[in-house]
């Protein structure tokens, strides 16, 4: 078993549903942290985990302009290839880091 921490980046170019991390198929991850800035005008940010049939809203935030959160309160646990979107319903404004620490299971 090995424990890969790891950073996924993301700029939301679009309005739509933004995969930004999938979960290796032999693997688990704890997402420690969802931090995110906004550099335009105010928005609505929802993060979402999906199991693969079924979305989950995690985080609805509002982020005004030049301000940034941490979209999540406690670490947010994701099995195997499960995934996590986040969208906001403002193009190009929000960007942000996701720290992850994976666990192998082989």
């Amino acid at each position: 078993m090995a424990d890969i921490f790891k950073n996924e980046k993301f700029a939301l170019a679009n309005t739509g549903a933004n995969l930004v991390y999938t979960v290796p198929s032999d693997s688990r991850a704890l997402i420690k942290s969802v931090q995110a800035t906004n550099s335009g005008a105010n928005a609505v940010v929802i993060l979402t985990a999906n199991d693969g049939s079924t979305s989950y809203n995690t985080s609805i935030s509002s982020l005004t302009t030049n301000t940034h959160a941490n979209l999540i309160d406690a670490p947010l646990v994701l099995i195997e290839s499960e995934t996590m979107s986040i969208q906001s319903d403002v193009a190009n404004a929000v960007s942000g880091i996701v720290s992850i620490l994976e666990i192998s299971r082989n």
